[in-house]
C-alpha cells in the first residue's frame, strides 16, 4: 500500500510544481517552500485523498488472506468458518459490516477531498 500512495504522491508533487498558479505565486514574491505550502500542499492532496481512501478499502479485504494464513481471530476468520459451516446470517453480517465499512471510508475520503479543494463545494441546486 505505501509503495502506490508514495508514487500517487510523487505524481501529484510533480504536478503541482510544473503549474502556473505556483508559478504565479513564486512570481509575487513568496519563496519555493512557501508558495508550496500555501498553494501546492491542498492542491497535491486531492488525488493522493482518493487513491488513500481506496487503499484503506482494500486493506480490509486483505484481512481475509492474512487472518487465515497466520490464525488471527478477526472478521476475516469469521467469515470463513461461517462459511465452512453455511452460516448464512454469520455471512451476511460480516459482509454488512465490511460494506459499511468501505462506504464510510469512501464517505470520508470525499469530505476531506471537499474540504481540501474549493472548486469542489458547489451547490446542489446549481446556484453559486
Amino acid at each position: 500500500m505505501s509503495a502506490s500512495l508514495s508514487r500517487y504522491v510523487r505524481s501529484a508533487t510533480l504536478d503541482v510544481l510544473g503549474s502556473d498558479y505556483l508559478r504565479t505565486a513564486r512570481a509575487g514574491g513568496s519563496g519555493m517552500g512557501e508558495a508550496l505550502l500555501r498553494h501546492g500542499v491542498r492542491n497535491g492532496a486531492v488525488p493522493v485523498v482518493a487513491v488513500l481512501g481506496i487503499e484503506l478499502s482494500t486493506t480490509l479485504l486483505g484481512a481475509v488472506v492474512v487472518e487465515s494464513v497466520f490464525t488471527l481471530p478477526g472478521l476475516g476468520s469469521l467469515l470463513l468458518s461461517a462459511i465452512e459451516q453455511h452460516d448464512f446470517q454469520v455471512i451476511q453480517g460480516v459482509l454488512v459490516v465490511s460494506t459499511l465499512f468501505v462506504l464510510l471510508v469512501g464517505f470520508a475520503a470525499d469530505i476531506v477531498q471537499r474540504l481540501i479543494d474549493p472548486r469542489l463545494r458547489t451547490s446542489v441546486s446549481g446556484n453559486r
